[in-house]
């Protein structure tokens, strides 16, 4: 049976927004797609796996960014060329402020980024929380939203989706975006997890990774949380526009 490799970059310091459930999220859908999996948490000073396919970084304050920052930047080679040869990445929150040139913080310090990815970062003080819809091209992707984020991309083609509902990380034309993608290589401020709540999206990630490794994975059979997954998104997707849930808040 095929086996894909996943590894959670920095569990202890970043993933305070359930980011462990991406990762389960991508096991059973995996599972349920007839895929072993094999999943290793990667801590500072930890290697990678040889065999990685996917690689899930998720979010924390500002402190563990500082905490995580010397040991990521020394990682920045060997994840760019994880990127470039098409590998799965799925990052969010803080750990992909870290992805882009760099984060612009109120108080006027810097953090220099690692540039895997084609964006730089302000911290803002209005801070955009709620339930956000995103359109993109693989389908609507729900979820919410907890970040006081501004995004300006250097790639506008690497702009993923448009937000619907919500606030969203970036300014595209007349409407927010959210989430951007470099080949495989996916980042986003939709926390809540995201992936449990969006089949679909982790069937994007998981069809990436055949692809790089020449397999066609079976379509997911059905299952009790697939009905979970629908029954919340259709609650999110009911919401409409003027609900409070979709606000601002000074800090």
């Amino acid at each position: 049976m095929t086996q894909v490799t996943i590894a959670q970059l920095y569990p202890s310091e970043l993933g305070v927004t359930g980011d462990r459930g991406n990762v389960r999220a991508i096991e059973r859908r995996l599972a349920a797609r007839g895929i072993d999996a094999v999943s290793v948490l990667v801590g500072r000073g930890d290697e990678l796996p040889a065999d990685l396919d996917i690689l899930v970084i998720g979010n924390g304050p500002l402190s563990a960014l500082r905490g995580v920052h010397a040991d990521l930047s020394a990682r920045a080679d060997a994840l760019e060329s994880f990127v470039a040869d098409g590998g799965t990445l799925f990052s969010i929150g803080g750990s992909a402020e870290l992805l882009g040139a760099g984060v612009d913080n109120t108080g006027g310090e810097q953090l220099s980024g690692i540039g895997i990815l084609p964006y730089r970062v302000a911290r803002v003080r209005d801070r955009r929380v709620g339930y956000i819809i995103v359109e993109t091209p693989d389908g609507e992707i729900v979820g919410f939203e907890d970040h006081a984020s501004e995004w300006s991309l250097t790639d506008a083609d690497a702009a993923y989706g448009l937000v619907r509902e919500g606030h969203g990380s970036f300014a595209r034309g007349e409407r927010r975006g959210e989430f951007v993608r470099r080949g495989n290589a996916f980042a986003g401020n939709v926390q809540g997890p995201v992936l449990p709540l969006n089949p679909a999206l982790t069937d994007v990630l998981i069809d990436a990774v055949g692809e790089r490794r020449g397999f066609e994975a079976a379509p997911a059979v059905p299952g009790e949380l697939d009905e979970y997954a629908e029954a919340a998104r259709t609650k999110i997707l009911m919401r409409p526009t003027r609900d409070k849930g979709f606000k601002t808040i000074k800090v």
